[in-house]
């Protein structure tokens, strides 16, 4: 009997002994994604010991925030003392993202400076992989479902984004996995399992801080639902969609309560009225210089990096004649999402634009900008077009030319190459920071005004990633809710009284203990009625082991009850508890569907 471990590549190798062209086109397919991903990443792989620049050291000192808590506090990354005097970090959208991820492990394991390449190149293969699969639910044609990954996973604006410390832009790779989930779930009949995982996709696009990525995809899977269900005469497409939906608000639960409350008290609204012309698009698409800081066409706002994305003249041609010649319900469906992606990120172009309307009159969308962002779902379903009628004459002509798919695989596979080395120039001019050589780790916690240590070259913003490392927090600041409520003093203002004091009352204070989460204060002479004040901003999530805590200047105080000598202070999210209670009950029962319903499969078998 073959061994467990050997049966996989024995079945391969059978496989590719019965059809020698589908297995030569499937190698090629998957070499030319694996090609692509790596010609991209390539130059953060090359050094290893820097860090990235702009918006990176932000995005590094959130996901060191996690590693610090677990490993070193034993806590949950539930605040963030660093940063401009305390913030709610679960609370925050962009803040602790890979505390629920499948690179965990990588930043507990690693110097962050390798974790941070491991989830980027993680992110890339799952994106490609899900462009692929997403494929595979339109066309057989290996070479045509490449297709899809090789003009949409890493190019120019996946690569700009990621160059500049985006990193919710990652949480684009959950997109096509939502639609190949999506079709999956609502063929007949459908299976339980892909219903959940369609939900858990939601969720992991709200854990992964897809600030735009999470809106888009529930607005392109809405719109394609709408759609496809009017064509096909059926209301499964939106029954699905609906069950997915509410699995997945609830899978989420414990970190959306919070992000809601967080929301509510420092709504981020953003005005937007950028706009670009067709012109401006062409070039977005096929200027082969897209560096970061190349300027082929002048843009309205911000720098190219928001602008930017290369797929070649090749790509653009593909997606054009796709738009205008594949036929077929879904296609249709998905040319609907893709036009009217496409119109939303040209923008603010005339007062009735689709953009325009949206950003103005729904809710989430309001809290976005720089609408070209929505030119990169449009690309992925419009490749998916392009892969479905492609496929279509692969396989007509199949039987009378069996390596017409592997000759499409070998052409995508130069298409990739040409998408990814455009990519590679924003990413090779990225990573180039590199940390001073010391930075004393036993400081007592304390703030200042400004960033206490530098990068060896500075760029433009004061590093956070830094100062956490030097147990510091720093008031200006960047990364961080719009919160106005901002109490906490630095350490040589000269109001400032210690980090935690008796402000009204007779006694003394001293901080005996501090985690992120809380501090244990120590109070000699104090009587009931004395108020003692923690250096942190306030927040409704504060508790104390006495008395109750109030907002004194923006500050966390608590007035003291009788005979009190220790206090202890914690944060906990507003909405976690209830968060992790419906979390728990909607994992619980998505459990017992997919057990249910493989209990009456194999039931099924046995008769």
């Amino acid at each position: 009997m073959d061994k467990p471990a050997l049966s996989l590549p024995r079945r391969l190798l059978a496989a590719a002994r019965r059809d020698p062209p589908r297995a030569a086109a499937a190698l090629l397919a998957g070499l030319s994604m694996l090609v692509a991903v790596g010609v991209v990443v390539l130059p953060w792989l090359a050094k290893t010991h820097t860090f990235g620049f702009h918006d990176w050291d932000v995005q590094t000192s959130h996901r060191y925030l996690v590693k610090t808590s677990l490993l070193d506090h034993h806590e949950m990354p539930f605040w963030n003392p660093y940063a401009c005097g305390g913030f709610p970090a679960w609370g925050y959208v962009e803040a602790d993202t890979i505390l629920v991820s499948p690179w965990l492990l990588a930043y507990l394991a690693l110097p962050m400076n390798l974790a941070i390449r491991v989830e980027v190149v993680g992110m890339a293969l799952l994106g490609a992989a899900g462009a692929y699969a997403a494929g595979s639910r339109f066309t057989k044609s290996h070479g045509a479902r490449a297709l899809v990954a090789a003009l949409w996973a890493v190019n120019g604006r996946w690569a700009l984004q990621t160059a500049s410390g985006h990193t919710w832009h990652l949480a684009y790779a959950f997109l096509p996995w939502a639609l190949f989930f999506f079709e999956r779930a609502r063929q007949k009949p459908n299976r339980a399992l892909d219903v959940v995982l369609l939900g858990a996709t939601f969720a992991a696009l709200v854990y992964a801080g897809g600030i735009y990525p999470l809106p888009h995809t529930v607005l392109a899977l809405g719109i394609y639902a709408i759609v496809v269900g009017a064509l096909e005469k059926s209301a499964r497409p939106l029954v699905v969609l609906g069950a997915s939906g509410l699995l997945g608000v609830s899978l989420a639960a414990p970190k959306l309560f919070p992000m809601l409350d967080v929301f509510g008290k420092a709504p981020r609204l953003v005005p937007s009225t950028e706009a670009i012309d067709m012109g401006a698009l062409f070039t977005m698409l096929t200027a082969p210089d897209q560096g970061f800081g190349s300027r082929p066409v002048r843009v309205p706002a911000y720098g190219w990096h928001e602008w930017g994305m290369y797929i070649g003249l090749p790509g653009v041609l593909v997606l054009a004649l796709a738009l205008l010649l594949v036929q077929g319900k879904r296609e249709a469906a998905l040319k609907v999402v893709g036009a009217l992606f496409g119109l939303l990120g040209l923008g603010a172009f005339h007062p009735n634009a689709p953009w325009t309307l949206l950003h103005e009159h729904v809710p989430v969308f309001r809290s976005q900008h720089v609408p070209s962002r929505f030119l990169y779902p449009a690309v992925l379903v419009l490749a998916i077009v392009a892969a479905s009628g492609i496929g279509r004459l692969v396989e007509r002509a199949g039987r009378r030319r069996p390596w017409l798919d592997a000759a499409l695989a070998a052409l995508v596979f130069l298409i990739g190459i040409d998408v990814a080395r455009g990519a590679q120039k924003p990413m090779a001019q990225s990573m180039w920071m590199v940390p001073p050589d010391h930075i004393p780790a036993d400081r007592p916690f304390h703030f200042e005004k400004n960033p206490p240590f530098q990068y060896k070259q500075r760029d433009w913003a004061g590093p956070m990633y830094l100062a956490m490392l030097g147990n510091t927090g720093v008031l200006d600041c960047y990364g961080a809710p719009p919160f106005e409520r901002k109490g906490a003093l630095a350490s040589d203002d000269p109001r400032h009284r210690g980090e935690v004091f008796v402000a009204e009352g007779p006694g003394a204070a001293k901080l005996a203990d501090w985690s992120p989460n809380g501090a244990t204060i120590e109070l000699a002479g104090a009587e009931a009625g004395s108020l003692v004040v923690y250096n942190m901003n306030y927040d409704e999530g504060w508790r104390a082991s006495a008395g109750k805590v109030e907002n004194v200047d923006n500050r966390v105080a608590v007035r003291l009850p009788q005979g009190v000598t220790t206090l202890s202070l914690a944060y906990r999210p507003p909405g976690f508890l209830l968060g992790c209670f419906v979390g728990l009950v909607a994992l619980a029962g998505a459990m017992a569907m997919v057990r249910a319903e493989k209990r009456e499969d194999e039931g099924k078998v046995q008769g």
